[in-house]
Parts: structure tokens; sequence; C-alpha cells
């Protein structure tokens, strides 16, 4: 009986942790945003909502559009903040129940010039972190989104600041695990702020479950306290993953070097290195 007692209590853990473990069944979102098509007078008009505090960049594609010979291929349009902005296709005698529009979009400008300015370190007065990855790194900071980036690591539930002034343009905050696997990659709960000055946005990344403490739209003041740190997503242990980003040609974003206070530059920052925010 106590055999029996023992294995039964086993087998219920493993089967919770097996089941704790599993791969979300959704992917969220960032930020959502609306749009809404109408067809009159031979003209099939796109009107896409821009919800953001920053620019963005909308690529638009339709199978039945460029089968039809109406577009040549996709159709890319800038909506600055806060707007709307409507594409329109003279199109005769089409059957609109076949339409079915792929929309693409991109935070950011790629046209604007970045200005470089030093950063506060995402976390606050006082406290001092060890660097767990750093440019480069083997382990996930060798794609052309993450090279740069800097992992420090932060216990769960440890306070993340905003690098510099700006505004909240996206949050993913209800993904409550994570795992030492690339299938992770896309499960992270994460805050992305652009900062219009300077042109740059940053991102703070494995936060905790319900670990934001903003939403999109926000603004927010340099070194404010914008989350918590956590574990989730593609992480090896509990840590931020804080990264400076630019919009690229043709592409998202993409990792930059960068310099904190003091003219600590992210390159100089070495794995097992210790900072303090003084």
């Amino acid at each position: 009986m106590k055999f029996f007692k023992v294995f039964f209590i086993l087998s219920f853990f493993c089967f919770s942790f097996y089941k704790a473990q599993e791969l979300p069944n959704v992917k969220l979102n960032q930020f959502r945003n609306s749009y809404a098509q109408d067809y009159k007078n031979d003209t099939l008009s796109l009107k896409i909502e821009n919800p953001l505090f920053c620019p963005l960049r909308i690529i638009v594609f339709s199978d039945y559009l460029k089968g039809e010979n109406l577009i040549d291929d996709t159709l890319k349009v800038m909506a600055n903040e806060n707007s709307f902005v409507e594409i329109k296709i003279f199109a005769k005698n089409i059957n609109i129940e076949k339409i079915k529009f792929n929309i693409n979009q991109a935070f950011g400008d790629d046209r604007k010039a970045i200005k470089q300015n030093n950063l506060a370190l995402p976390f606050s007065k006082g406290k001092t972190y060890q660097i767990m990855q750093s440019n480069n790194g083997n382990f996930s900071h060798n794609d052309d989104y993450s090279r740069y980036a800097v992992d420090f690591n932060m216990k769960t539930g440890d306070t993340i600041t905003s690098a510099d002034d700006g505004f909240v343009v996206g949050v993913i905050k209800d993904y409550e695990y994570g795992g030492n696997d690339r299938k992770w990659r896309d499960y992270a709960n994460y805050i992305t702020i652009y900062h219009p000055e300077s042109g740059l946005f940053t991102q703070y990344v494995h936060l905790k479950k319900d670990g934001s403490f903003v939403k999109v739209g926000d603004a927010v003041k340099r070194n404010q306290p914008i989350g918590l740190s956590g574990a989730t997503g593609f992480a090896s242990g509990e840590h931020l993953h804080f990264n400076v980003l630019v919009p690229e040609k043709g592409k998202t974003l993409k990792s930059v070097p960068f310099s904190f206070e003091n003219n600590l530059s992210s390159e100089s920052l070495k794995k097992n290195m210790k900072v303090t925010n003084k």
C-alpha cells in the first residue's frame, strides 16, 4: 500500500511537470490593430489602423488580386503614429468574397536617422547584476535580431526599469513557462518601448507571468519601473534579456551596439562581469 501511494504521488508529480512544460496553444501578439476593406465604384479600399506612438511599416499582399493582375507584388505603405493609412486599388468586376489580405507589419521608419545616446541600465539604482551572456553570445545572441543584446542574471520578481523616455508599443504578459530549447523562442513575455528622440527601440524579455506594469500606449520615463523579471520563453534560467534595435530596410528590426551611462558600451560587457547601477 505504501508503494502504491509513493508511486501514485511520483506519477502525478511527473505528469503535472510534463503538462506544465507543454508549449502554449496560442501565440500572442504584442499589439493589436484593426483594418477594414470596402468595395464600391469599382474601387477596392483597405484601411489599416496604426494605434501606436511609433511609425509602422505595413506590407500587404493578396493572392487573388495578384492572380487577377490587379497588383504586381506586395503593397508597402508607411503609417504614421496614431493614424490610419488607406490603400486604394481600381478593380472592376471582382469577386469580393475571394479577397483575403496577408498583412505584415514592422516597427519604425527605416528612413529616419538614428541618434545614438547613452541609455540607463534597465534595473533599479543601487542594484548589481552579473552578465550571463554578452554580445555575439553563442547560446542565443548569434543572429541579426539579438546579436548585441545583453543578459543580466536578474531573479524572478526583480524590478526592470526603462532605459529612456518613450512610449510602450508592445507588451506580452500572459505566458507562464519557458525552457532551454529553441522551441520556446516565440513564447516569452516582453515589453517593447519606442524612444522617439533617438529612433531606438528597446526590448525587455523573459518577464514573469503578469509581470508588466505598463500597457501599449503608455508613456514611460527613464528609470521608471516597468516590469518584473522572469524566465519565460527560450531561456536557460531566470534573467533579463535587454536588446536595443533599429528598423532595418526590407526587414523588421535589427540589434545594434549601444552605450549605457558613463560611456559603458555594450561591446565592453563580457560574460561574468558585474554591473552596478550607481
